[in-house]
């Protein structure tokens, strides 16, 4: 019985975690769809920051040719 609902509560964690997900990229690719090329580059910085590819700290700069206003 333990092991039944170790597995069910694994499982139902499990696609709660991919709906969730799905749902930020959703967003994430509407938001990249209809933004500005500064934004594109933005969200792509925090995207890959959040994702683990960025450096800690420190925040990064936009690619060359890339003029990035800082957010307000």
């Amino acid at each position: 019985m333990m092991l039944t609902a170790a597995i069910v509560t694994a499982a139902v964690l499990g696609v709660a975690k991919v709906v969730r997900d799905w749902l930020i990229l959703r967003q994430v690719r509407a938001a990249m769809d209809t933004g500005t090329p500064e934004d594109r580059v933005r969200i792509g910085m925090r995207l890959a920051e959040a994702l683990g590819g960025g450096q800690s700290g420190a925040p990064q700069e936009p690619p060359a040719g890339e003029g990035v206003t800082p957010p307000r």
